[in-house]
């Protein structure tokens, strides 16, 4: 079975869109470090999730390692990368174009929000990404309209 490693961002997105359980359909055994349960249950934007934020409260898992920051990312993201990497986890799920470089550096498998929904469309999960991708950016989710497009054009969508 696939590990996924999930930072805070792609959450926030699938949540405000209605698709958090693309995660478990995908990735059933997947897990998120402390850093990034505290950043979601400090989002006011996705309190009213209870639901869902109970179900990761069973995933958070805190990071024993000595906390060492990672130049130019947050806490979440850096210990998302340590939880990973010491796990030997298969995929690390994160949107943030620094932190999923410096993952990369280190030899860390990344996928991101439009990655995941792409691959979710592969697998009959969901049938169109363009609805999808207007609610992420209605909902003030900020993507690349290059990824956006290229993702759409992919899928045999029409572009944004």
């Amino acid at each position: 079975m696939t590990l996924l490693v999930s930072d805070t961002g792609p959450i926030i997105s699938l949540l405000l869109v209605g698709l958090f359980d693309i995660i478990e359909k995908l990735f059933p055994d997947y897990l998120i470090p402390d850093a990034v349960w505290k950043e979601l249950t400090n989002h006011n934007e996705i309190l009213p999730f209870k639901r869902e934020l109970s179900i990761l409260s069973q995933k958070s898992r805190i990071i024993n390692d000595y906390y060492f920051p990672i130049s130019g990312i947050d806490k979440g993201e850096t210990e998302a990368i340590i939880l990973c990497k010491n796990l030997n986890a298969d995929i690390l799920l994160i949107d943030d174009k620094k932190a999923r470089q410096k993952a990369e550096l280190l030899g860390i498998k990344c996928i991101g929000t439009l990655g995941i929904l792409y691959f979710a469309k592969q697998k009959m999960i969901i049938h169109e990404l363009r609805p999808i991708f207007i609610k992420l950016i209605e909902n003030k989710r900020y993507y690349s309209k290059i990824y956006i497009n290229l993702f759409l054009t992919k899928s045999e969508e029409f572009p944004i």
